[in-house]
C-alpha cells in the first residue's frame, strides 16, 4: 500500500512539474527587459539593420543597385517590393518632415506615427499658406503609410510575429522615433500628452 502510495506521489510530482515547463516555454514572449517586451527588443534590433540599410540607400542610383538592400525570404516579392519603395521614400522624405517637426507642425505621436498638431498643440514658428499646409499633411500621411508598411513588413518576415502583435511593433517604431528627436520638436508622451524635446547635451 506504502509503494503505490509512493507511486502515485512521484506520478503527481513530475506532472506538476510539466506543466510548470509547459508555462515557461511561453513565458519569455510576455517578459519585459528594460521596460520592452521582448517583442518589442527583437523588433529595435531589426530596426536598427533598417537603419543601416537606409544610410546605404543613399549611395544606391539604379535599378540593379536597390535589389542590394536586404530582404527576408520568408515574404513574397511584392512585399519585398513595397517594403524597399516604402523604406527609399521615407528616407529620401526624412528632411522636409524634419523641417515640418522644427517648425512645430508636425510631431511625433505615442502609437509611432506623425500627428498634424499645428494651431491646436503647437504655435508654428513660421506662418504657411492654406496650399503648404495641405502639402505638409500629404507628406505626413504618406511616412505614415510608409511607416506602417515597415510595420508590416517586420511582421510578416518574422515566423514568430502575427499581425495580432502590430501594436507591439508600433510601439517599439514609438521608442525609436524618440531616440531619435531633433531638438525642439515635438513628441506625445504613452499619458497622451505633448512635450518639447529640448536636448540637454548641447
Amino acid at each position: 500500500m506504502k509503494l503505490n502510495i509512493i507511486i502515485v506521489f512521484i506520478f503527481i510530482s513530475v506532472l506538476n512539474l510539466s506543466c510548470s515547463k509547459l508555462i515557461l516555454v511561453r513565458e519569455p514572449e510576455m517578459r519585459v527587459l528594460g521596460g520592452k517586451t521582448l517583442i518589442e527588443a527583437q523588433v529595435l534590433g531589426r530596426y536598427r539593420q533598417i537603419d543601416e540599410s537606409a544610410y546605404q540607400i543613399s549611395t544606391l542610383s539604379s535599378e540593379k543597385d536597390l535589389s542590394l538592400i536586404m530582404v527576408s525570404t520568408n515574404v513574397s516579392d511584392e512585399i519585398a517590393s513595397d517594403y524597399k519603395e516604402a523604406l527609399i521614400r521615407s528616407m529620401f522624405n526624412q528632411d522636409e518632415i524634419n523641417l515640418y517637426k522644427t517648425n512645430s507642425y508636425i510631431g511625433e505621436n505615442n502609437k509611432g506615427y506623425l500627428s498634424y498638431i499645428a494651431f491646436e498643440i503647437s504655435t508654428p514658428k513660421n506662418q504657411f499658406g492654406e496650399e503648404r499646409i495641405n502639402y505638409i499633411k500629404e507628406i505626413m500621411e504618406k511616412e505614415n503609410t510608409d511607416r506602417r508598411t515597415i510595420a508590416e513588413y517586420l511582421i510578416l518576415s518574422d515566423p514568430k510575429l502575427t499581425m495580432a502583435n502590430i501594436k507591439e511593433v508600433e510601439t517599439a517604431l514609438y521608442r525609436r522615433n524618440i531616440q531619435r528627436l531633433i531638438n525642439n520638436t515635438y513628441y506625445q508622451l504613452p499619458d497622451d500628452t505633448w512635450t518639447v524635446y529640448t536636448n540637454t547635451n548641447n
